[in-house]
């Protein structure tokens, strides 16, 4: 599909299982950008990561934005988590990923505004998400959003912490 394509021709959608391949693609294009250099899975990782994601509803959605010839162009990684403020719970955006190519073309506001609509139709109250303090790109999709940008602390408990923390319950 050609860069200047409009958003138009774009569909955005639900992954279903059919769509695997599709989203570990996405997934792996989506690493490799934001992990330049590293040494990544192989593609077979993705692939069976996906299809159990999909296959056992463990709550991660796969939001897919192809083009009018089905080229896949964009993802986002969502989750509902509940209860939330007042009970509505709220979509936990984990990734929103749009390739390079299509880039500029208001995909990522496409899948923003899918998500939304969504939430709003299932009575979740808000949608969360981070982002790398760098990442302006982003940042000012977000902004254009009215996305307002909450201080608070982030952590997370990788490799050898959550393994140390994880004997403690055995």
């Amino acid at each position: 599909m050609p860069a200047t394509a409009p958003a138009s021709a774009v569909s955005i959608a639900f992954a279903t299982p059919a769509d695997a391949a599709t989203v570990a693609a996405l997934i792996a294009a989506m690493d490799a950008h934001y992990r330049p250099g590293e040494a990544l899975p192989p593609a077979g990782d993705y692939r069976a990561m996906v299809a159990a994601t999909l296959g056992e509803r463990e709550g991660t959605r796969f939001v897919l934005a192809s083009g009018a010839d089905g080229a896949p162009l964009g993802l986002a990684c969502i989750a509902v988590i509940r209860p939330g403020r007042d009970l509505k719970g709220l979509v936990y955006l984990k990734d929103l990923f749009v390739v390079e190519a299509a880039r500029g073309r208001g995909l990522g506001r496409g899948l923003m505004a899918f998500i939304a609509r969504f939430a709003a139709d299932n009575g979740i109250g808000r949608i969360d998400f981070t982002t790398d303090r760098g990442n302006e790109g982003a940042q000012r999709l977000y902004a254009a959003l009215g996305a307002r940008a909450v201080e608070k602390v982030y952590y997370t408990l990788p490799g050898e912490q959550l393994a140390a923390l994880a004997a403690e319950a055995s």
